[in-house]
Formats: structure tokens, sequence, C-alpha cells
């Protein structure tokens, strides 16, 4: 485990059912820097050299477009680079790399100087994901307090073998409950509060957001409609889309 990781109490390994979380550097070392942090968590996951290089280069793509896009000219700059496993709502496992920066907009301006073509390489991670990519609002992971940017993410399918590695989260209802309530106030959401309903384990937001617990599965509705469900095993991907609807409810 890294010291950032560490210090932060964010798991380092994977294998652990958490998520990898380490800073970038806002310069021209960033992609670099990148593609050295995902190449010391791939051996543990079984992929293919092919895999593996498709991961580096999209990696460094990634963290190219951070800082032609989403350094900003003013204010203080901040990148991270996020890796977790999830499932794919088909049952089958996948990688999900994550670039943060602190910048909300897509892409909002131009980077000063001479530039590769514009867009090239996310061109290149539509193509090796198949269009399984995008970006959404969210909030740092290493920073404290946590910082309102945006992740932008794409996620490959892993070998089956890998499974037997996930999740070591606590699975009972109450404990989960509160796994999924401490993970969302290190990213800044401290407007949930835990209650019991019923004998139902439910974090509360006053009508904002409100999240359930019950067999072995989260199920969440905003005030704006949006809903969803996850199994708990999934709690880091149930805390990301909590974190992307709480920032997409408070614009």
């Amino acid at each position: 485990m890294t010291k950032a990781a560490a210090t932060c109490g964010i798991p380092w390994r994977l294998e652990n059912g958490g998520c990898a979380a380490l800073p970038l550097p806002t310069d021209e070392t960033i992609a670099r820097v990148a593609r050295a942090h995902v190449t010391g968590l791939l051996p543990a996951l079984g992929l293919s050299v092919q895999d593996v290089d498709d991961i580096t280069l999209m990696v460094s793509e990634l963290a190219t477009n951070v800082l032609q896009h989403a350094v900003p000219g003013v204010g203080e700059a901040g990148a991270e680079l996020w890796v977790y496993q999830r499932t794919d709502g088909r049952g089958r496992d996948e990688l999900v790399v994550k670039a943060f920066d602190t910048l909300r907009e897509w892409r909002p301006r131009a980077p000063a100087g001479p530039m590769v073509e514009c867009g090239r390489g996310l061109e290149i991670i539509e193509l090796l994901t198949q269009g399984r990519w995008g970006h959404h609002p969210s909030r740092s992971r290493l920073r404290t307090p946590a910082v309102r940017g945006k992740a932008t993410w794409f996620a490959l399918p892993l070998p089956r073998a890998v499974r037997r590695h996930r999740h070591a989260w606590r699975t009972g209802e109450p404990h989960a409950t509160k796994d999924l309530h401490g993970l969302l106030v290190q990213r800044g959401i401290d407007g949930l509060t835990p209650i019991d309903e019923l004998g139902v384990s439910v974090l509360s937001g006053h009508g904002d957001l409100t999240v359930w617990c019950e067999s072995a599965t989260f199920r969440w509705r905003a005030r704006t409609g949006e809903a969803g469900k996850l199994p708990i095993a999934e709690i880091t991907e149930v805390c990301e889309q909590l974190v992307e609807l709480w920032e997409s409810m408070n614009e």
C-alpha cells in the first residue's frame, strides 16, 4: 500500500474489494505517472498481455486528456487515478479506471500552446472499450475535505478467475450501511443520517436522497425520481453512483 493510500484509509490492493486511488501530477509527467500506477496493479488480475497493453495505453490517454482539458488556468489544480472492480449489470466482472480532476465542465477550454489533434485519445478509448466510457460529476478521494470535480472513466471485462478475489466488505445490513455511510462522509457527503426504519437499515437525506439496505441489497431513490439498486458486494460502485447522483442534484 502506498503512503498516500494508507494516509487516507483507501484500500490499495484491488483484491480486497476496494478502490485503489493515487494522486496524479498536473504537469507533463502525468501520463508517465499514471502508467506506472496502473502497471503496479494489473499483475494481480490475470489479464492477457494485450489487455495490459490496452489498459496502459488508455490510462495514458485519460491522463493526457486531464492535462490538456482539465487543468485550470487559475485556481488549485488536482488530479487522481482510481481503479476498482464491479459487475457490468450482466453478471460479468469488469475493471473500471477513472481519472478525477477538479473542473466540473467537460472540456471547458483549449489548452495553451500546441497540442496533438484534439480528441484522438478519447477516440482510442472509444474503440478499445467498444463505447464503454464516459464522464460524470464526482468528488475527490484523496483530499480532506473532499473537493468537487468530475471523473472520466473507461471499463473493460475481466477474466472469470478474478471474481474469487472480490469483496472483503461486511455483508450484514447494519454493518454495510455503516460502511457506506463512512465512505460517503469521506467524500464530503454528510447530509445522510443512519436510521432504523421498521428493522431496515436506512440512510436518510431528509427527502433529497434515501438509501435502504435489506436482503443483501442497497437501493436508493432521490427527490428527482432517480433510483437504483445494487448488491452489498458492490459497495464501491454504490458509493460512486450515490456521489454522482448527489453532485448532479446539487449543481
